[in-house]
């Protein structure tokens, strides 16, 4: 089932609250499915320093908030488990939603 719904990642920098906003779209052929905005922070008192040979690095924890998340029918579970994935993959440590799961039976 995931196979079969394809998600479009627009990645887009926030000068208001200074993060990275993502714009998902999901889709199932050529019919769109729905969508998703998730915003992206550094958690608080979570720098890594990493030593090397050439510099010490630092690197923050980040977490992830869903804003919006709207899916058509019963696609919801499956789109989150994709979203979530996507999440995992990028670094996210935290995933919190800030919205209410918005179901339409028809977009």
């Amino acid at each position: 089932m995931m196979k079969s719904i394809s998600m479009k990642v627009n990645p887009l920098y926030s000068d208001v609250d200074l993060s990275i906003v993502f714009q998902f779209e999901f889709s199932k052929g050529d019919c769109k499915i729905g969508e998703a905005m998730v915003s992206t922070y550094a958690l608080d008192n979570s720098v890594t320093y990493r030593k090397s040979q050439q510099a010490t690095t630092a690197s923050f924890e980040k977490c992830a908030v869903i804003d919006r998340f709207e899916i058509a029918g019963d696609l919801g579970e499956t789109c989150m488990k994709k979203l979530q994935h996507f999440l995992k993959v990028i670094g996210m440590k935290e995933t919190h939603a800030g919205y209410e799961l918005n179901k339409q039976d028809s977009m």
